[in-house]
């Protein structure tokens, strides 16, 4: 098969996967909430570059609130902030600011148009987050699955010169207390997630996302060798010594699991 064929392998599996994911927040949703849908990050009138801010019910715009800035999941092909809204209201009932931002899958753009547009809205929360309750000072990113990864990958940026300039952003000026990551796929040279390394499917779109993550650039991306967790982290915090804690959360039903596994080696 062609890299053609592996990629539409990849995006038919997500695409499935969506479609059999609608409906999963038509659940008793939590209580105690309230939200600013759909508020832009970017003014191009793109739904990709729009964000949901949740606030405690009783948060009347006074103070600052512990911010929660979440990343949301769905293989870098699929998903929407709106996915993740029962979540993030939760998180917010607890007594926190959340904000979780749209971005562009990789139908339309490579690792590097993601990665920009998580720092657009990191930027938007860097100048207008403090006068909407949320406290820069103390600041949780979370992610899953995909988003873990790119929790991940975002704190590494943040503490790195070499990764600013290797994905075009600029840096942000506040720090992470720590990063939360649920069931994720940081290590990116290892995405058998169809089927296993010893077979061509499992090998063939392993090959088809770093190709994805690469875009047009492909080999020649100066994010290149700047994906993986694995890599990144030496990129930031060569001992790890001041990287923020990692909270990882796993399940051993999850059929990537062995990632989060990877993930625990690497830490």
């Amino acid at each position: 098969m062609s890299e053609k064929d592996y990629r539409k392998i990849l995006v038919d599996f997500w695409e499935t996967i969506e479609e059999n994911s609608k409906g999963r927040t038509d659940t008793v949703k939590p209580s105690g909430f309230r939200v600013e849908k759909h508020v832009p990050y970017i003014m191009d009138y793109n739904v990709d570059h729009m964000m949901n801010l949740y606030y405690p019910e009783d948060f009347n715009g006074e103070g600052k609130l512990p911010a929660i800035i979440n990343i949301h999941g769905g293989g870098w092909c699929f998903s929407h902030i709106d996915d993740s809204e029962n979540y993030m209201a939760a998180l917010a009932t607890e007594g926190y600011a959340v904000m979780g931002m749209g971005y562009r899958l990789l139908q339309t753009t490579d690792l590097q148009g993601i990665v920009s547009d998580i720092f657009d809205s990191l930027h938007w929360l860097e100048k207008y987050g403090p006068m909407r309750g949320f406290d820069l000072d103390k600041v949780l990113l979370t992610g899953d699955s995909a988003g873990g990864h790119l929790a991940l990958l975002t704190a590494c940026i943040m503490q790195s010169e070499e990764l600013c300039k290797a994905y075009s952003v600029e840096p942000v000026s506040f720090k992470l207390s720590a990063v939360s990551v649920c069931c994720p796929c940081p290590i990116t040279d290892k995405l058998y997630i169809l089927e296993g390394e010893d077979t061509d499917v499992g090998r063939g779109t392993a090959k088809a996302y770093i190709d994805m993550f690469l875009g047009k650039q492909g080999k020649n991306a100066p994010w290149n060798g700047h994906i993986s967790f694995s890599d990144t982290i030496k990129d930031a915090e060569p001992d790890k010594k001041g990287f923020p804690p990692v909270y990882l959360i796993a399940s051993e039903n999850d059929f990537l699991h062995f990632q989060s596994l990877l993930l625990k080696d690497v830490l």
